[in-house]
């Protein structure tokens, strides 16, 4: 069935054009970000302006992809798709040229490739055109597996349903008492955490698309305030209760914050890395006090003196504030965040969002109550809940389990007509060959999976013995696919990732 959308679909839609000009055509710009991803996922390196190291990219606006080059694509084989052509059109719009697929088509060229070497015995595999409810190809589809981080899909949808593609997280400073600090020049303030993970200490990266809210800012704006009231010296406390415990999950190895994620806290910068900058650092304990350290330093570097350390004082700001807002900074648009999110595979975005969006709905900012919140938004979309059993927002817990059926009804939403304010989960969605972690492991350079390169738009997840994929694409007549192919009893990593990549690519070239 076609899917027609109409014209007047923001501009945003653009950006998740399926038809990307393949490789010797340049990079399509879908989030130049790094840091965060699973490590497991991550071997992308960046450049100091924040691309793949090496990769043209595209001077395009945020909103919009456009190739870094008009030359056309060196691939001699694949798909015979017109990628330069089918970029010009939002991902949801366009007619069908041919006519649609049919299950038995798709089981034909997918069943055989579901027992390749490496995918395990428990494998599941759903296709679908989002206009329908119906799915064109079931291999265990209503099973449930360990979703690994496509779970960042089912948090990506939430979010943006909750709180709007505009929705921004803000750090503020407030102050609570005129007293003393060591002087009648003195006062008393707190940092007020606003969830957001993505709170920087580097210097803004050189892409005017992406940026995080500045500590450096915060500080000079919190010492310009304090001047003005006469106020040359502080003591500082510091208010992280925004998010509720337990700050790690139960289920997450404790291994996971040598690199995949931080304890989850309302007031954390660089996403808790104890080496900024550093996209494979440890964690550090406390991300709040970190914050709040590193918060007085730069305070004093703006002029006002700090005295003694900085202390917890949860409750201080009362999420709201009970005192002066002396200066405040925000995050990225949520939209942006859901794309970083997305493209990098961030553990501690994904973890943050699944919190705000408990906040948004009513609920304590907790794991459990991330959940619950994720399952009411869900479910207002006319998502149907089976299939759903998760306890964490990023997929880290080995305990989550998704069908194959469920993500393809959550992308389904994604691209609804009804739905633009979703499109960022599809628009953050890495590309084949070209960004985020299907750039990486040498996916999509092989004989069996090149053609898909720049074709397939799609959410891995990996963690041990699980390889999961789920995405979208368009077929060789332009019909619009969305899929979710998942193995959680995979044998060999490398050979797992391999069958995936080439069932997406036979989709691509069907």
């Amino acid at each position: 069935m076609a899917r027609q959308v109409p014209g007047t679909l923001p501009t945003a839609i653009v950006s998740a054009a399926i038809g990307i000009v393949l490789a010797g055509a340049g990079v399509w710009a879908a989030g130049p970000w790094s840091g965060g991803q699973r490590v497991s996922e991550r071997q992308v390196r960046f450049t100091g302006t924040g691309t793949p190291s090496g990769t043209p990219v595209a001077q395009a606006s945020h909103d919009s992809i456009a190739p870094a080059s008009p030359s056309p694509s060196v691939r001699s084989t694949g798909p015979t798709h017109s990628p330069a052509q089918a970029a010009l059109a939002p991902v949801l719009a366009g007619e069908k040229v041919g006519g649609a697929l049919t299950t038995a088509q798709l089981a034909g060229a997918l069943a055989p490739l579901t027992t390749a070497a490496g995918l395990g015995k428990h494998v599941g595999v759903a296709v679908a055109d989002p206009a329908s409810s119906a799915l064109l190809f079931d291999n265990r589809a209503a099973d449930g597996f360990a979703p690994a981080s496509t779970n960042k899909v089912v948090t990506a949808v939430a979010a943006l349903a909750a709180l709007g593609p505009d929705k921004q997280f803000t750090t503020r400073v407030v102050q609570t008492s005129g007293g003393a600090a060591d002087g009648a020049s003195g006062a008393a303030i707190v940092l007020v955490g606003g969830g957001d993970p993505t709170l920087s200490t580097q210097p803004a990266p050189a892409d005017p698309a992406w940026r995080p809210a500045s500590l450096d800012e915060l500080a000079a704006a919190t010492a310009d305030a304090l001047r003005a009231k006469g106020v040359n010296s502080v003591t500082l406390g510091y208010d992280a209760s925004l998010f509720g415990g337990p700050a790690l999950n139960p289920t997450w190895s404790a291994g996971y914050t040598d690199g995949n994620v931080a304890p989850v806290v309302g007031l954390m910068v660089d996403e808790g890395r104890s080496r900024p900058g550093d996209e494979l650092s440890p964690r550090v304990p406390d991300p709040a006090s970190t914050a709040a350290s590193a918060f007085a330093a730069r305070l004093t570097a703006h002029g006002v003196k700090v005295v003694g350390k900085p202390t917890s004082a949860p409750g201080a700001g009362a999420g709201t504030g009970t005192g002066a807002t002396l200066a405040g900074v925000s995050s990225a648009r949520l939209g942006d965040l859901v794309e970083h999110m997305l493209t990098v595979s961030d553990n501690d975005l994904a973890e943050a969002l699944l919190r705000q969006v408990a906040l948004a709905g009513g609920k304590p900012a907790t794991f459990e109550g991330g959940v619950a919140a994720v399952r009411e938004q869900l479910g207002r979309l006319g998502v149907g809940l089976t299939g759903l059993s998760v306890l964490d927002g990023s997929g880290l817990s080995r305990d989550d389990r998704i069908s194959p059926a469920f993500l393809v009804s959550v992308l389904s939403a994604a691209a609804a007509d009804d739905h633009p304010d979703l499109r960022a989960a599809l628009t953050g969605l890495p590309v084949a060959g070209l960004t985020g972690t299907l750039a990486e492991d040498g996916r999509y350079t092989t004989p069996q999976s090149s053609a898909g390169a720049g074709l397939v738009r799609a959410k891995t997840g990996s963690l041990t013995g699980v390889v999961t994929l789920a995405g979208l694409v368009r077929d060789n007549d332009g019909q619009l696919l969305v899929f979710a192919l998942m193995a959680d009893q995979a044998t060999d990593t490398a050979s797992a990732r391999a069958a995936v990549d080439r069932i997406a690519t036979t989709l691509a070239g069907m």
